[in-house]
């Protein structure tokens, strides 16, 4: 069987960098204010569409530590997405 992607969501994808223009936002966060307009939306599909724009460029990522009281431990590390203006 022969995968062929899917094509991807214009009005989706232009959502996600609008959402991002001038913000710095983590994907469930992206994900949360998207969810209203988009029922079918996951965080996959967030995360999914997140990854194509770094690729591409759109996008840059800034990793943060946070510490904090954690099931896992006494900290985390966030990625904090924002769009890059070309």
């Amino acid at each position: 069987m022969i995968y062929t992607p899917k094509p991807l969501n214009k009005d989706l994808m232009t959502d996600v960098l609008n959402e991002l223009s001038g913000k710095k936002l983590t994907g469930s966060q992206m994900f949360s204010i998207l969810k209203p307009k988009y029922p079918y939306l996951s965080k996959r599909l967030v995360y999914h569409y997140l990854s194509i724009a770094l690729k591409r460029g759109e996008v840059s990522v800034e990793t943060v530590s946070e510490e904090g009281k954690y099931s896992w431990g006494s900290f985390t590390q966030k990625k904090y997405y924002t769009r890059i203006i070309k």
